[in-house]
């Protein structure tokens, strides 16, 4: 005979339920899991080598390129490197290249064209938008398919006075040497900077790279934002808040002016061989931009782009990327995450081989308009995501110091239905939270005067905001009922 103790499971913890919660609401929304089972009979029916591969490269094997990525990475798809030869010094952004394995119209590719991008849930492991065993071919990174890698990689010589690019920017189809000991994390690399030449020589390229977006675009100043997130330190932890280091903050700042060169080259390249056909990351924010005072923070332009819905679009037709300062730009730095990336690569090699197109025109218009409404989507869950780990993170303050969690917060907007607020504070750390709540007829005056709250409760977010910090809800209804 068993007795009720016997059948009775141990409560969940607070962090359990939000775990359950979270999968709950998210599992679906991110999308189908790959299947090992269907991978395979992908890679199987995928012919190679197909008429778009390149079989001569140029080897630049000498030294080990630089990664710089997130703490477990498994998809590094861009490196770098700084050197010297005949006493110029030059800088080669390395790109990964797993289209060299992946048959262009095939059912692998329609698969690819299907997820659009890879998945990242949080405190969950990535859905990878290509199978793993093409994604390991084709990552910089010393595995199981060794450390000579393909890449597609943008060569440029660098002033060693003031640091800038001088002289033509070649295109090159690539091999590589990847290695463990030239593998970072930003925490990493940010220890560095004042020992490593490689990188501390990147980190001034990529500042005047900087400055000379500064001449074309306020979007530079988006740079200043250093907001706090949502981490967790290892299985079943619970999230803490973290801000990056300066150091940290200057690596990040690095790679993305890497990329931003690389990419915007690549755009102004397909335009010049391609007469503007290809498909291109574009946003018309010109007249935006000149409405912003000059002195403007970055973390109120970042709050003004959101209220005022500002974002970018993928077009088969060039177009400027306002925001970046560039008259042509386009995704093509992580081709293992990215289908507009690889549908450009496709079109490099296109060029570079002198082959018939492999995309009409047509197909190059739905690959646009696919990648702009999936794109957008998938932004829209992270951010549901990332907002679910914030009140878990308050959920675990407030259980870990027994203490209120003050937050500071101002109303953005208001749609004569939807009160649209911004968390901006949570204790000391500065964020960056969208929260909504339903009020017919609220007394709206524009203001954006930030408001401060101790917070002593939360709970797990359901499908709307309202309900998630129950304190805020009250402080706001209360006001509105006077």
């Amino acid at each position: 005979m068993s007795s009720y103790l016997e059948n009775t499971e141990p409560p969940m913890t607070s962090n359990e339920v939000f775990e359950r919660q979270y999968s709950a609401s998210f599992k679906s929304k991110y999308g189908p899991l790959r299947s090992e089972e269907n991978d395979h009979e992908l890679l199987y029916t995928n012919p190679l080598p197909h008429p778009y591969s390149v079989t001569e490269r140029v080897d630049c094997t000498k030294h080990p390129i630089c990664t710089i990525d997130p703490p477990g990475c498994e998809d590094a798809d861009d490196g770098w490197r700084t050197f010297v030869e005949n006493g110029n010094l030059y800088l080669d952004l390395h790109n990964s290249d797993p289209t060299e394995w992946i048959t262009p119209h095939s059912n692998l590719w329609n698969d690819i064209v299907a997820r659009v991008v890879t998945a990242y849930p949080s405190n969950r492991p990535p859905i990878h938008m290509m199978p793993h065993e093409i994604m390991n071919r084709a990552s910089l990174m010393d595995n199981e398919y060794g450390n000579i890698k393909n890449a597609i990689t943008i060569r440029t010589q660098i002033d060693q006075t003031t640091y800038k690019p001088i002289g033509a920017v070649k295109l090159l189809f690539t091999t590589i040497r990847v290695a463990s000991t030239h593998k970072y994390s930003y925490q990493q690399a940010a220890k560095m900077i004042e020992s490593d030449n490689m990188i501390a020589t990147g980190l001034k390229v990529s500042k005047a790279l900087t400055q000379l977006r500064a001449k074309t675009t306020l979007g530079v100043k988006l740079n200043e934002v250093t907001n706090s997130y949502p981490v967790f330190t290892g299985e079943n932890s619970e999230p803490m808040l973290y801000q990056s280091t300066p150091e940290e903050t200057s690596m990040k700042q690095m790679v993305a002016e890497f990329a931003i060169f690389a990419n915007s080259f690549v755009g102004e390249y397909l335009k010049i061989h391609l007469h503007g056909l290809g498909i291109f990351r574009t946003c018309n924010a010109s007249e935006w931009l000149q409405t912003l005072k000059k002195d403007i923070g970055g973390q109120e332009m970042l709050n003004k782009i959101i209220i005022e819905g500002i974002q970018a679009d993928y077009l088969s037709k060039n177009a400027s990327h306002d925001l970046v300062g560039m008259p042509e730009y386009c995704h093509f730095t992580s081709p293992l995450r990215r289908l507009a990336d690889c549908v450009c690569h496709y079109l490099l090699k296109h060029i570079h081989l002198q082959n018939t197109i492999p995309f009409s025109n047509k197909q190059l218009d739905d690959y646009a308009t696919n990648c702009f409404t999936f794109t957008k989507k998938i932004k829209n869950v992270q951010f549901d995501d990332l907002k679910f780990r914030f009140i878990q993170t308050i959920n675990n303050m407030l259980n870990t110091t027994g203490n209120p969690v003050n937050i500071s917060y101002f109303i953005s907007s208001y749609t004569g239905l939807f009160l649209n607020l911004i968390i901006c504070r949570i204790d000391y750390h500065k964020v960056q939270i969208s929260y909504t709540l339903r009020i017919k007829k609220y007394n709206y005056t524009g203001s954006k005067n930030t408001y401060s709250l101790p917070i002593t409760r939360v709970c797990c977010p359901g499908k709307f905001d309202q309900g998630s910090i129950p304190e805020l809800d009250d402080a706001i209804l209360n006001h509105y009922s006077l």
